[in-house]
């Protein structure tokens, strides 16, 4: 049998639940919590509700702790609000944190004012009157006004969101806080038998904008993870952001590959078939890459890099590298052949220890590999004539034997930007099977 209040002890342990859901889901992000601590505050509010009940007017230092934690409580959804707009539009963005801020010093004066309320006239502070509203006709002209205006400047500068905003997703939570926080300031003043019943609509209609902005915002990751590779769209999805923010020395091998003639075809047809030819390339490319465990990291006109060995470690990335520009020869070929007879297609592939992760640019995440297999790479990308495809000597030494056969050594060369010349290898038209 639940003691008297028992009602408010399950809806707290409920909204404070949900207060510690969105701090560990999403603890490093300051809106998500400033909300889990509005959450978290309301819950423990209506925790101490039952045995404030049961001490009366004794429980005046009880009472006086709900009334913080009430007014704890609305600053904190008031800051969640004020962060979302944080995001708006430089133009509105002055107005609409000062209104949120001004709404918060307003709910501040109206804690201090509880609080003088229990030090003048305790005995009424800490007990309610009969009736469907538990408030003296004083105690709403005293602090009515206080907290009505709060509550209006915040739904203002809402409403300014609302209208000027651009991102549909942030619209879903600050209507779902529009809608509900009149029904949630109505506890407040109603009689405690109602409250539980009155947060959990309250809540309801929250929480109910709450999974909808997280669902969009998942759709939307979904739509964004198109403009990844797949390795790196996997792994995001099966480790998470830490995971792809952390920078690993690791020994990974390096396939570069562009054109040959391409500057003067793209001068002689227009740009759209361009764009629709270099579409073809990619996704051959891709495809193969994909195909060996290879990941596209980057396209830059008519070349592409590939990392073998990262994302996702491969102890034999080098094999796989060969394959890779081997079928990239093959069925790139096939396509100049068939679209543009004029080009050609020349490989570099390079193995050695990189630095790869996330870094920060143009206030984005890029996922690099940085050191020399990428540089050497890149030459050897550069000295192939068409048809080629040219290794280093680390490559040449981590083949197995049916491919290592496949490889003929060439005189070394002195790339630029390196002090020392370096082996080179070319892969024979048809390589023996790995």
């Amino acid at each position: 049998m639940l003691l008297e209040g028992g009602e408010h002890l399950i809806v707290g342990v409920i909204t404070a639940g949900a207060g510690l859901v969105f701090y560990w889901t999403d603890r490093g992000s300051m809106t998500s919590r400033a909300l889990a601590l509005c959450l978290s505050l309301i819950g423990g509010r209506l925790l101490i509700v039952p045995f404030e009940l049961g001490l009366g007017a004794h429980g005046l230092p009880l009472a006086l702790l709900g009334r913080a934690i009430e007014t704890a409580a609305l600053i904190s959804g008031i800051e969640w609000a004020r962060r979302i707009g944080l995001s708006a539009g430089q133009t509105l963005r002055r107005t609409v944190q000062v209104l949120f801020r001004v709404g918060q010093g307003l709910v501040l004066l109206y804690g201090l004012m509880q609080v003088g309320y229990f030090l003048i006239a305790p005995d009424q502070a800490a007990t309610d009157v009969e009736g469907v509203f538990r408030v003296r006709w004083y105690e709403v002209a005293i602090f009515a006004p206080v907290l009505g205006t709060a509550s209006l400047l915040s739904g203002i500068a809402i409403i300014i969101l609302l209208f000027t905003r651009s991102d549909p997703t942030e619209s879903v939570r600050l209507r779902a806080l529009l809608l509900s926080a009149p029904i949630l300031l109505s506890a407040l003043v109603v009689d405690e038998t109602w409250v539980p019943l009155i947060l959990a609509i309250g809540l309801l209609v929250f929480m109910a904008g709450a999974i909808r902005y997280l669902i969009l915002q998942a759709q939307r990751a979904q739509s964004m993870s198109q403009f990844l590779s797949p390795e790196v769209s996997r792994m995001l999805t099966l480790r998470g952001m830490n995971w792809l923010l952390r920078r690993d020395r690791r020994r990974i091998s390096v396939l570069i590959c562009d054109l040959r003639g391409f500057t003067a075809f793209a001068r002689a047809h227009d740009s759209e078939s361009v764009v629709d030819f270099l579409e073809r390339y990619y996704a051959i490319v891709g495809d193969v890459a994909t195909a060996h465990g290879g990941m596209v990291k980057d396209h830059a006109g008519d070349g592409v890099l590939v990392l073998v060995g990262a994302p996702v470690q491969h102890d034999d990335a080098a094999e796989r590298a060969v394959h890779i520009g081997r079928d990239i020869r093959a069925q790139v070929g096939a396509l100049l052949r068939q679209r543009a007879p004029g080009l050609g297609i020349g490989i570099g592939i390079a193995t050695g220890v990189v630095t790869v992760g996330a870094i920060q640019a143009s206030r984005r995440l890029e996922y690099v590999a940085v050191g020399t297999p990428v540089n050497l790479a890149s030459r050897l990308c550069q000295r192939a004539a068409d048809g080629e495809v040219l290794t280093d000597a680390a490559t040449r030494e981590a083949l197995g034997a049916p491919l290592a056969g496949s490889v003929s050594e060439r005189p070394p060369e002195l790339p630029k930007g390196f002090s020392e010349p370096v082996a080179v290898y070319a892969l024979a038209d048809e390589a023996a099977p790995g």
